[in-house]
């Protein structure tokens, strides 16, 4: 299993970025559904407000090959357009289980 991790930092005021951060995380959320290689897919939104990253996405694909199928998928592609205008951040580690 291929694990994709990736953490985001938005910008603007706390309201504003929760309110992406929900629409992001619905989103996603529902890509399983709609792109076969997916997993599973969850985003959860960061609750300690001393932290300086807003949300995490947790995604999973059963193969290399199919990171890169997940990625440029159109629905993927139309999440991420919900956050990129606000994007002031993202970090990312992919990595397999052992």
């Amino acid at each position: 299993m291929i694990n994709h991790i990736v953490m985001f930092k938005l910008d603007g005021d706390a309201p504003v970025r929760r309110e992406l951060a929900i629409r992001f995380k619905e989103a996603i959320e529902a890509l399983p559904f709609q792109i076969p290689e997916l997993v599973d897919a969850v985003v959860n939104i960061n609750e300690n407000a001393d932290e300086q990253w807003d949300m995490v996405l947790t995604a999973r694909v059963n193969t290399w090959p199919e990171l890169p199928v997940y990625a440029a998928h159109p629905a993927h592609l139309a999440a991420v357009a919900i956050i990129k205008p606000a994007l002031a951040g993202r970090a990312c580690v992919d990595f397999q289980d052992r």
